[in-house]
């Protein structure tokens, strides 16, 4: 099987190519029927003899829905309402934010810049190079270890607008350590704008959101939770922020879109009012825990890999030195094998790939097996 790379390591030509109508067909034909969905919400009306002229179609729902999450969020989480934002998962979260954070260096020029520890997820390069926000990366240290000294360095030296926390980090796996995160968090200046990113599944114990928010509210502090990476429920593209800080989430909540996809909508809201304060669903953290069980076993035969010490969805393989990324990543694509090879990634890196961890452990073992083929 060949398969050939476009755009970056980000798109594929198997998954982006045209469908043959016939499979098209088919596959529509597992999701529901906008017939069948418009005709019962219709119903649903009857029944509660409301006569929709104002909008039409099926906004009301879509705007209620939305907002019925909303409050379902606050609820959980014990904040006001404003405090509670849904949005088109985690990427919907960070590019809201940044726009606010745009906004803010351009109304005021005190402090400037955005602080993460890299490597990070590549969607942050992109969006903060997009608005011409200064990017402060700040390097782990050996072994992928938070660079905890070295970022409280840089926000009292740099004096940034935001600092960004990204726990579990994509692409290591690895996240911060709660203690370290209190560090940061009691360390730094109270009008820093903080956004911390849990969107990916931890399979260690850490402290909850809602317990977060509670300790510093004094802080500007906003948290994003994803469905994505904690449920596998990526194709329907939603999760939310959760804010410390009425104000500031004031300031955000003008930059959020309007309306949000209705069945994501309506299985968030499920989730969070039947199992609480979000968590990542039990299969995803066995499917972790079995993974690295596999790439332990895998590095103890193969002593020229290295793996990241991995507790979620992501994973940094490091290569050996005779075999530059490109060339593995080559290697596999030609045993229909996909990774995201370093070279291509914002932190440029011919040493690495990364490797989703979250899926099931058939894959895993797919991949492992076609790397010990190709020696």
């Amino acid at each position: 099987m060949t398969v050939k790379q476009s755009e970056k390591g980000l798109f594929e030509e198997c998954f982006d190519r045209d469908l043959p109508p016939d499979k098209l067909k088919k596959l529509l034909a597992l999701f529901s029927d906008t017939k069948t969905v418009t005709d019962f919400l219709l119903e649903l009306r009857e029944l509660d003899s409301f006569t929709d002229m104002k909008r039409g179609e099926l906004y009301p729902e879509v705007i209620g829905g939305s907002t019925r999450l909303r409050r379902t969020i606050a609820k959980v989480y014990d904040v006001a309402l404003i405090q509670a934002q849904p949005n088109f998962g985690c990427n919907g979260c960070i590019d809201t934010f940044l726009s606010y954070v745009q906004w803010l260096e351009c109304t005021s020029s005190r402090r400037q810049g955005i602080v993460v520890a890299i490597p990070t997820y590549f969607r942050y390069h992109h969006k903060i190079g997009a608005l011409r926000i200064r990017f402060l990366g700040v390097p782990f240290r050996p072994g992928f270890q938070y660079p905890i000294d070295d970022v409280l360095t840089t926000v009292r030296k740099e004096s940034p607008s935001c600092l960004f926390l990204v726990t579990p980090n994509n692409p290591t796996g690895i996240p911060i350590p709660d203690k370290q995160l209190f560090e940061i968090l009691d360390n730094v200046p109270d009008d820093l704008n903080i956004a911390i990113d849990r969107t990916c599944a931890n399979i260690e114990p850490e402290v909850g959101t809602k317990s977060l928010l509670k300790k510093y509210a004094h802080k500007r502090l906003a948290v994003f939770h994803s469905f994505s990476k904690y449920y596998g429920m990526s194709h329907l593209r939603i999760g939310f922020t959760v804010f410390s800080n009425v104000e500031m989430a004031a300031e955000v909540d003008r930059y959020l879109p309007f309306g949000l996809n209705l069945e994501a909508v309506l299985k968030a809201t499920y989730i969070l009012t039947t199992a609480g304060e979000i968590g990542p669903d039990k299969r995803i953290l066995n499917f972790i825990r079995e993974n690295r069980g596999l790439v332990e076993r895998f590095l103890e035969r193969n002593e020229n890999y290295q793996c990241t010490d991995f507790k979620s969805n992501y994973a940094i393989l490091t290569l050996p030195e005779q075999l530059p990324s490109r060339e593995f990543n080559r290697c596999l694509l030609d045993k229909g094998v996909l990774v995201m090879p370093g070279h291509e990634l914002p932190d440029s890196d011919e040493r690495s790939v990364r490797i989703h961890t979250g899926g099931p452990p058939l894959y895993m073992s797919r991949m492992l097996e076609a790397i010990e083929r190709q020696h």
